[in-house]
């Protein structure tokens, strides 16, 4: 028996160092090292600017099952930079898939931009085209300068006349230190108004002109420090100084647009925000999710603050997904809660104002203090991604392009909280929705156009054209 045991012992220790050595053989096949990331067609941007975009370095240690998928995600967090219009990164294997090189191949955009400025001054393209008053449009010149030195910073130069008389500068650069996770923005901007919306009845808004003088001045100023501790993750804390200054006719007659009836304000307000952003592509998404958080403290009771006093939250939740084949649905969730102090008009914004509206009521302004806005969308893929080359255009960077097309259905719900004049306006302190039928083009520069039928609550039916992704 003794020797039977013996036996028995050491056919158990063959077979458990049998099984150790197939496993450990088996993660060793798994496994691959990233050997050199060769980089083509980068004639503006520095290499470290787009290895900072990968989920992986040279020397890296990854499993063979994940190349592919880190691959596409290189490509989308390229693209999402808005720096390039093509991306392709590619495997190397050497004779026993040991040792992996990555090609990445990137097809520049145009990045200098002198833009001739002709443009609404409305709140929307949909709002001006109702009235078409040639009075609120803008002209002037945009100097546009992306990549500026080649580590994805921008710099941009404002001259605008017309209806709003601006001039602006500002300058952004992502990242100044060796780990590259700090950067920063500044902007400066004086502005100057003969015409303003100064309140809102039936949730239109009511203009208040004067040629005679300027009823609204404006300077603004701000900086931002930017950490980047991961490349879906962002925080910022930002730093703002504005001087704002009013005529005695427009006070005299709109008293609650200002504070205090003072016919100038001036404050500071911080600012802290949360970036978490997995979107597949950034001007368009189909795929993954993104979180925003923003906390505003209008007014520190410093540099004479002139009893501008208040604080509010700002929220954005939004979710992607592939359901099946060339379906694919979107939700998403944006709030905004502040606290019971008074909030001057000049200073408060609820819905109907830039990329924050309820779709089928871009003609309709909901000022309020405290919001909520539930979006969603059903898309299917029309026409998918193709690619075609212009030849009569010797620039790359112009002749190859890329579009698809998108139909969508789409329900928006909302509900807006005023404390000041809503007896003025039906539409706050309601539910409202809207709901309707979407054709969208998506290609290169990160252009989207849009053409929405849609219908609200009011069983009003309106056809709207945009030029950015709804959320």
């Amino acid at each position: 028996m003794p020797h039977f045991y013996k036996n028995i012992s050491v056919v158990f220790l063959l077979v458990l160092w049998s099984l150790i050595s197939i496993c450990a053989y088996t993660q060793d096949v798994d496994k691959s090292v990233i050997g050199k990331i060769n980089i083509k067609k980068n004639k503006k941007t520095r290499p470290i600017t787009i290895l900072r975009e990968l989920e992986f370095s040279e020397s890296d240690t990854i499993l063979v099952s994940n190349v592919h998928s880190l691959l596409k995600e290189g490509e989308e967090n390229l693209m999402n930079t808005s720096l390039f219009n093509f991306v392709t990164l590619k495997p190397v294997w050497n004779s026993d898939s040991t040792i992996l090189d990555v090609e990445i191949e990137v097809l520049e955009r145009w990045y200098v931009w002198p833009i001739p400025l002709f443009e609404v001054a409305d709140r929307n393209l949909n709002s001006w085209w109702k009235d078409k008053d040639f009075s609120r449009l803008n002209y002037g010149l945009l100097l546009k300068w992306d990549n500026f030195t080649g580590r994805k910073d921008i710099l941009k130069m404002l001259l605008r006349l017309g209806h709003e008389d601006k001039l602006g500068l500002f300058y952004e650069l992502p990242s100044f230190n060796k780990k590259q996770n700090l950067g920063f923005e500044y902007a400066i901007s004086y502005a100057r108004h003969h015409e303003i919306g100064v309140q809102s009845i039936d949730n239109k808004l009511i203009y208040y002109r004067d040629d005679e003088t300027y009823i609204h001045k404006y300077f603004d100023t701000y900086f931002r420090l930017v950490y980047r501790p991961q490349i879906h993750q962002k925080q910022y804390v930002e730093l703002a100084y504005q001087n704002i200054s009013f005529s005695d006719g427009l006070i005299s007659e709109y008293p609650s647009f200002t504070q205090n009836n003072l016919d100038k304000l001036k404050f500071i307000t911080l600012t802290y925000k949360l970036i978490i952003d997995f979107r597949d592509y950034v001007p368009y998404p189909l795929k993954g999710h993104y979180f925003d958080l923003e906390l505003n403290k209008v007014g520190l009771g410093l540099m004479q603050s002139n009893g501008v006093d208040f604080f509010y939250l700002k929220s954005n939740l939004n979710f992607y997904w592939k359901l099946k084949n060339r379906w694919y649905y979107a939700a998403g969730l944006l709030t905004k809660f502040s606290n019971s102090n008074f909030q001057p008009y000049a200073l408060q914004k609820g819905l109907g104002y830039k990329e924050d509206f309820i779709r089928s009521y871009e003609l309709y302004v909901m000022d309020g203090q405290n919001f909520g806005l539930f979006r969603s969308n059903l898309k299917f893929e029309l026409v998918p991604k193709r690619v075609h080359n212009f030849k009569f255009i010797r620039n790359e960077k112009f002749s190859k392009f890329f579009y698809s097309f998108y139909l969508n259905l789409f329900f928006d719900l909302a509900y807006v909280d005023d404390k000041y004049e809503a007896e003025l306006n039906p539409l706050v302190n309601s539910y409202q929705y809207g709901y309707g039928l979407g054709l969208d083009l998506v290609t290169y520069y990160s252009l989207v156009f849009r053409v929405e039928c849609s219908i609200n609550k009011r069983n009003e039916r309106f056809v709207f054209f945009h030029i950015k992704a709804p959320f």
